[in-house]
């Protein structure tokens, strides 16, 4: 039996009584889904998957994206995603380690951005019993509800520029710092003309309508977004600091503290994310994320 608890105010739910590496008949699912998207972010405890399993189960809410990072995905298995701070033989991460050093919703850059994500942990990094790297969730639709009258007639109609190349160029800057204050190092993925054909600019409505809920929300972040279109610079990076601070308000936050074994599921046309890198090597962190390719935000 199915039973929905909910764990955060305004997002966040824990689902148990499934077993994922089972078959899991239509209405199963169909529970599963409803649950999903009224949480906007939903965790299935104590999982063992196989990678076959939690492709064909993320696969029934729609085509599976393959990331632009192909030396990160997992072998034998393109729609898995490696998150991981764990060395090769070369010294090179198995995975991405610095993903999600900045408030975002996955592949929001993209022109189809992606639906949901799913993050299954496989190790999770521990010191003397507590579990570090844990990953906050805001909710962009309680952010936008929260919205004074005013400010949501002002924000209709205005459109974000999301931009990978923008990412990663703050990311860049962001690891310089951290290498000057002497914090983690990350070696930086050189960005090839076929990473950056797959990846052009794309012009999203600030305000976008979810497509499977209706429910509006802030489709806007601060990892992603360049700039405000047709807006001065100035005003543009006010507005966008304004926006951004107001959705990660800790009021529509939800806080993951990981297990091993969590499957892990969010709604990015409704929530941003962002990790915690408070632990470093030997504490050990690996995670295969697959993630549903959405539609175009309206």
């Amino acid at each position: 039996m199915i039973t929905v608890n909910r764990i955060g105010k305004h997002l966040g739910a824990e689902i148990a009584g499934v077993d994922l590496s089972g078959p899991m008949d239509d209405n199963t699912f169909a529970q599963i889904s409803s649950a999903f998207f009224d949480n906007e972010v939903v965790v299935f405890r104590n999982q063992k998957i196989t990678p076959e399993q939690q492709i064909a189960f993320t696969r029934r809410f729609g085509v599976l994206e393959q990331h632009v990072r192909k030396e990160h995905r997992l072998n034998g298995y393109p729609e898995i995603l490696i998150v991981s701070n764990v060395l090769d033989g070369q010294g090179k991460a198995i995975g991405v380690e610095d993903a999600g050093r900045f408030w975002h919703s996955d592949l929001s850059y993209k022109q189809f951005p992606s639906l949901l994500s799913a993050l299954y942990a496989l190790e999770v990094p521990v010191r003397g019993g507590v579990v570090l790297g844990h990953t906050n969730f805001a909710s962009t639709t309680a952010a936008y509800d929260a919205l004074p009258e005013s400010q949501k007639k002002r924000l209709q109609g205005l459109k974000n520029v999301h931009s990978y190349v923008y990412y990663r160029n703050k990311n860049i800057q962001a690891q310089k710092g951290e290498q000057a204050r002497g914090d983690r190092v990350v070696q930086e993925h050189v960005l090839t003309p076929e990473h950056l054909a797959q990846v052009p600019d794309s012009e999203m409505p600030i305000v976008r309508t979810h497509p499977v809920t209706g429910k509006k929300g802030l489709f806007i972040n601060e990892a992603h977004t360049s700039h405000i279109v047709g807006l001065p610079k100035a005003e543009s990076d006010a507005l966008l600091k304004e926006i951004c601070l107001h959705v990660i308000k800790p009021e529509f936050q939800y806080e993951h503290h990981w297990q091993a074994g969590d499957l892990l599921m969010w709604d990015n046309a409704a929530v941003q994310h962002k990790a915690n890198f408070n632990y470093r090597l030997p504490l050990r962190r690996v995670m295969y994320r697959t993630t549903v390719r959405g539609t175009a935000p309206f």
